[in-house]
């Protein structure tokens, strides 16, 4: 794993939501990444939300509905 990634998230066995570390915003808030150790040129996908806290209230709205 590239060190300038944080795992937040394990999805399933080969799919983790990371936060990029090297990408800040103004604020300081890191973007959210999918990430899979299997995709070459260090795995990023797409980018999933912009910030932990988006993702967690994106999360919480899927999961009220």
């Amino acid at each position: 794993m590239p060190s300038d990634l944080m795992v937040i998230l394990l999805e399933d066995v080969w799919l983790f939501a990371v936060l990029d570390t090297s990408q800040p915003d103004q604020e300081g808030e890191y973007p959210v990444f999918a990430w899979n150790p299997g995709v070459l040129d260090g795995g990023l996908l797409e980018k999933i939300a912009d910030s932990h806290g988006k993702l967690a209230l994106k999360e919480c709205r899927q999961n009220l509905h």
